[in-house]
């Protein structure tokens, strides 16, 4: 196996640039997770790198094998690249075992070889007792795996996953998705996923890859992109945020919540300075003990709680400030009405102030 390297590629549709400038290296045998909503280019940047969409500038390559620079792509079936699409297409006419075969190159081991490579292939993605199955006796997630297996068939350099997980509902999809990491990581399988999934993204991938509007908001690995976001936007995107109005001193941000501790993301803020504190809900702790006590923080009502099972949101209001949310496990969960001591367990993210409005 070998890293794939994009390089600087951009990719035009007609007058549209759908991808610019995008750099990012993986390494051989990790999970990328490519991750932004709509529209933002993800499956565009997986379409180049299968070789299916000409690049306007940059390069893609494997290794030293050069895939993809302008004027010059190899073609899609010689780059050795699998792909499992969002449907799993299989063909209909085609049992279970037919359908993985097909992708299984031919004049390797003769009649015998190929079966034994479609029964190893069957009963790694669990599917060995169905081989004889036609597609429409398959479940959602069954028809996944063949899709899987059919993929994996010519042992390819790098594995591309289009949302394959999308059209299923939703405890199905947490069990395969999960199923489907542990085996592509048994492969060693260099794989990219796309997916606007969040949750997906982070709790599958090696490293997230995050897409705004065709550029690379930020590369790294999901506790980076989640407890470090490189600008306000991927912190508002991947997660919930609680946003507040404060002032910079001295490394701490004065606002409703007393003195806290923050970090500067993408500028360097003077003293006086007026900036928004972005903090995680699960930062944000209820301190009922601070209550008799002068310690930072801020005395609150808890105004409502969204109970999820195994956490729950709470809605409180700051006295004489905002209603702020928290999130914390659903064990001992205050009561609406009760009084808490708001405090913050970690620095918080500092940000330029949004503009005041234009006067007329």
């Amino acid at each position: 196996m070998s890293d794939l390297v994009i390089d600087g590629v951009s990719v035009t549709h007609g007058s549209t640039l759908a991808i610019h400038d995008v750099s990012v290296r993986i390494d051989s045998g990790d999970l990328v997770a490519v991750l932004g909503p709509s529209g933002c280019g993800k499956t565009t940047l997986l379409l180049a790198i299968a070789g299916l969409l000409p690049i306007g500038a940059g390069s893609i390559r494997i290794g030293e094998r050069e895939l993809s620079r302008p004027g010059r792509t190899v073609p899609a079936e010689k780059r050795g690249i699998g792909w499992v699409p969002q449907e799993a297409s299989l063909f209909p006419h085609l049992s279970v075992a037919d359908n993985i075969g097909f992708a299984v190159p031919r004049g390797r081991g003769g009649a015998m070889g190929r079966a034994t490579r479609i029964a190893e292939l069957a009963e790694l993605v669990g599917l060995g007792d169905l081989t004889g199955r036609a597609p429409n006796q398959l479940s959602g997630g069954q028809a996944q795996r063949v899709a899987l297996a059919r993929a994996l068939a010519p042992r390819p350099e790098l594995l591309l996953l289009d949302e394959p997980f999308a059209a299923l509902d939703t405890q199905l999809r947490v069990g395969l998705r999960r199923e489907v990491a542990e085996l592509l990581r048994a492969q060693g399988t260099t794989s990219l996923l796309v997916t606007h999934d969040q949750e997906e993204a982070l709790t599958l991938a090696d490293k997230v890859a995050v897409l705004r509007d065709g550029r690379l908001e930020q590369f790294g690995t999901p506790e980076q992109i989640y407890q470090h976001p490189a600008s306000d936007w991927v912190a508002s995107f991947v997660g919930d945020v609680v946003e507040l109005d404060g002032l910079w001193r001295g490394g701490r941000v004065t606002c409703a919540l007393g003195a806290v501790e923050a970090t500067a993301v993408g500028f360097a803020p003077a003293d006086g300075d007026r900036v928004r504190l972005m903090l995680r809900p699960e930062w944000i702790v209820p301190r009922p003990e601070l209550l008799a006590h002068a310690a930072a923080g801020a005395d609150a009502r808890v105004a409502a709680i969204s109970y999820a099972g195994h956490d729950a949101m709470l809605s409180c209001d700051v006295v004489g400030g905002p209603t702020v949310r928290m999130r914390m496990a659903a064990v001992e969960l205050p009561h609406v009405g009760d009084e808490v001591r708001l405090a913050v367990q970690r620095p918080g993210l500092a940000f330029p102030a949004t503009p005041l409005p234009a006067q007329i």
